[in-house]
């Protein structure tokens, strides 16, 4: 059964988390604007309707497949920590880690550099009127959802207390409920001020606030750290499963984990196993846990650490990695942590395709909320480790959850992405193994009964898979949650010749919708 209705048309089309965001791209295809024009109006208006998922103060992360050239680019505009921060500075403060709710969690933020760039290259239409649509939504206000009341409800502890946070929650202090209408004027003049000049994030009052804002709360930052920052285009990474390139976002981004586990997989055959049955959980599993061990041992920011991504990367290491599956599971010591994102996909008519995701990582990211810009931060540098490749540093960007992903045979162009943290690579597999192993249509590989392998033994498992008492007798705790689950939330696309297909979760409030 299809709880969702996917999109076909052949105009391109836009999924995205919020109805509001698909429908702002949607207008920007209508007019004539390409994929690019419409994921910078997408991404602004996301910004502004799930702020605890990714407001102007996070990170963003692109890949574009250009159709003229049959060339696929990634940009990476996730942010670096202050110059002033170090491990000796932290460990001088008493602190071992670096707390969620601190000024030394916020990296200077990469999203308004990343739409600045990829429109800078791509865009056809002025910065300016991608914008208006944002700048209108956050100043007169917009329709609460149900997944924002209840992220206001879940992030209360958090809001509490941050002079701008007051726009969370009503006369006498309780969560906006679903139907009410939040205005963020102070966002609403920030973003003016983007429309007119990007950089104005970095170089101007919008940068100068914000340290102002961040130091006066005990941080180190610095306006150069602002003002010398700006995105970065990089070499997409690659693997081939099954036919596909299977294209990831490279480090200091995890995508290289999807695709070691990918190269795992591919010396099984899936096909034969049932998708909903034990021993596929069990295989992917065992797979997901070596990936991950990989991924703890060698992936942070490439300008600090060398990483042997060929080796990494290789059909041998795939099948060395895969002979080390055995019936029973392994206990590895790892945590994972769960991150709160938004990402979407768009096409166009001519055929380009944006598979795009931002976050401020934590659940409202820091609750650091600047009181003039309107600017809700992100938490982004609390992933730092004390040791190893992704060993806290001066400019260094921590190693990074986000990642996107976009998937081409002779005959399809597949751009996917999902929300959930360290979850990432294992979601964008179980999806990509749903379409190209078991064969299933857009919006079914979607709403799937999803697994997650969570850290030691443990297995989330929705409602709908059989045979869990076998793998608790080979060693996996099961933990069986309701359908649909807290499991992510995905987001996908194809383009099959001139028929465009996009799908949205029934995992979250999203649609996915076109023009004429």
């Amino acid at each position: 059964m299809v709880l969702k209705t996917p999109f076909m048309g052949f105009s391109g089309g836009v999924s995205s988390e919020h109805p509001l965001a698909s429908i702002v791209g949607c207008q920007v295809l209508d007019k004539g604007g390409n994929a690019v024009d419409a994921a910078v109006s997408v991404s602004l208006t996301l910004a502004v309707t799930q702020p605890h998922l990714g407001s102007i103060g996070g990170d963003f992360f692109a890949l574009i497949f250009e159709a003229s050239s049959g060339e696929i680019h990634c940009l990476n505009s996730s942010g670096w920590t202050p110059k002033g921060l170090n491990l000796q500075l932290l460990e001088g403060r008493g602190l071992r880690h670096i707390p969620v709710n601190s000024p030394h969690a916020v990296v200077v933020p990469g999203l308004v550099s990343g739409l600045q760039m990829i429109h800078e290259r791509f865009g056809t239409m002025s910065f300016r009127e991608l914008t208006e649509k944002a700048v209108s939504i956050a100043e007169e206000g917009f329709p609460v959802t149900h997944g924002l009341s209840r992220a206001i409800e879940r992030g209360r502890e958090k809001l509490i207390g941050q002079t701008r946070a007051s726009i969370f929650f009503g006369d006498h202090g309780e969560p906006l409920r679903p139907g009410d209408i939040i205005y963020q004027g102070a966002l609403a003049k920030t973003l003016r001020s983007i429309a007119s000049n990007p950089r104005e994030f970095y170089e101007g009052w919008i940068a100068e606030s914000l340290c102002r804002f961040l130091n006066s709360m005990g941080g180190v930052f610095d306006i150069d750290d602002f003002s010398e920052y700006e995105g970065e285009w990089v070499s997409p990474l690659r693997t081939n499963y099954r036919g596909f390139d299977i294209y990831e976002v490279p480090p200091n981004s995890q995508g290289a984990t999807t695709l070691i586990l990918l190269n795992i997989l591919e010396n099984f055959d899936l096909q034969k196993l049932d998708p909903l049955g034990a021993r596929r959980i069990h295989i992917f599993v065992e797979a997901a846990k070596r990936a991950y061990m990989e991924k703890n041992r060698h992936l942070g920011d490439p300008r600090f650490v060398d990483i042997p991504l060929q080796e990494l990367l290789s059909e041998e290491k795939g099948r060395k990695l895969a002979e080390t599956i055995r019936e029973e599971g392994i206990i590895i010591d790892a945590s994972l942590s769960p991150g709160d994102t938004t990402n979407f996909i768009v096409i166009d008519r001519w055929g380009n395709v944006v598979s795009a995701i931002q976050s401020i990582f934590h659940h409202f990211g820091s609750g650091l909320i600047d009181p003039e810009t309107g600017i809700l931060l992100n938490s982004r540098a609390s992933y730092f480790t004390f040791s190893g490749p992704n060993r806290l540093e001066p400019r260094k960007r921590p190693l990074h959850t986000l990642s996107a992903v976009i998937a081409a045979s002779e005959e399809e162009i597949l751009a996917l992405g999902t929300s959930g943290g360290d979850y990432r690579p294992q979601q964008h597999a179980l999806l990509l193994t749903n379409l190209i192993d078991y064969g299933l249509d857009l919006q079914r590989a979607v709403e799937l009964p999803r697994f997650l392998w969570m850290g030691g033994a443990d297995i989330l498992v929705e409602e709908g898979y059989k045979g869990l008492e076998e793998l608790k007798r080979i060693g996996h705790k099961i933990s069986l949650q309701e359908y649909p689950g807290r499991t992510g939330v995905a987001h996908c696309g194809i383009r099959r010749q001139q028929l465009n297909i996009l799908s949205a979760d029934v995992r979250g409030d999203g649609v996915p919708i076109g023009p004429p």
